[in-house]
């Protein structure tokens, strides 16, 4: 379908069956290692009380990575846009981007959009980079509704649906640049960002934070081609 055809024609905007897929296989699967993790921490006190206090305290580990993945499935079920008759309807989950926000349920008028505002948000935690582009709206008496955030590593919705917008309605796209982030605890929870009104980052820090982003993507590639090459060398 043409871009010109789009403009006229309703458009809906969802993660895709196999992200949505793969996230709850994901969330179950650790749900099982949680469990596991817990009847043996139960074995351990058995034998050992502390084996047993160990493996507890890696069970609480897992439990709570699971309740995150939890999280992540739920939204990537319940994220929901439509664009249609001049109005954007939306749903949007707490869990939208590294940082929870209030759940949303959204009906606005693409009239009473003044303009799209956007920014890289940037996180380190423990020697790692990563980040992610947010996005909001802005209408014309200044509120503000944040609509989300595309992550790294993860596919791009916010992008698309604003992209939609600005096809239909031609309103501007303010790019406002790079900010640090708080990562909290390895960005799995306390994790924030500053004010929309916060001034970017200098263009040599936003130098810096890229680099660290590049040697962050060469790392984790390197593990995976480690964790690749193990595989195949036990199976020789």
């Amino acid at each position: 379908m043409s871009k010109a055809s789009d403009i006229h024609t309703a458009q809906t905007f969802r993660a895709s069956m196999v992200e949505r897929i793969f996230v709850t296989v994901c969330a179950l699967f650790m749900g099982l290692v949680a469990l596991f993790m817990l009847v043996a921490a139960v074995g351990g006190f058995v034998a050992n009380f502390f084996l047993g206090l160990f493996i507890l305290a890696v069970a609480m580990v897992v439990i709570a990575l699971t309740w995150l993945v939890a999280k992540e499935a739920f939204s990537r079920w319940r994220l929901y846009a439509h664009l249609g008759d001049g109005v954007l309807t939306a749903m949007l989950p707490r869990r939208r981007g590294f940082i929870d926000q209030p759940r949303l349920r959204v009906t606005i008028a693409l009239a009473d959009i003044d303009r799209i505002e956007t920014r890289y948000e940037c996180f380190t935690s423990i020697g790692v980079t990563t980040g992610q582009r947010a996005y909001s709206l802005v209408k014309g008496d200044g509120e503000r509704l944040l609509l989300g955030a595309d992550r790294e590593w993860v596919p791009p919705f916010f992008g698309r649906l604003t992209g939609a917008i600005v096809d239909r309605t031609n309103i501007p796209v303010t790019d406002l640049g790079m900010v640090d982030g708080d990562a909290g605890f390895m960005l799995v929870t306390r994790q924030s960002a500053p004010g929309w009104d916060a001034p970017p980052l200098a263009p040599a820090e936003v130098e810096t934070r890229q680099r660290r982003r590049a040697s962050t993507v060469a790392v984790l590639g390197l593990v995976v081609m480690l964790v690749v090459l193990a595989q195949v060398l036990s199976r020789g």
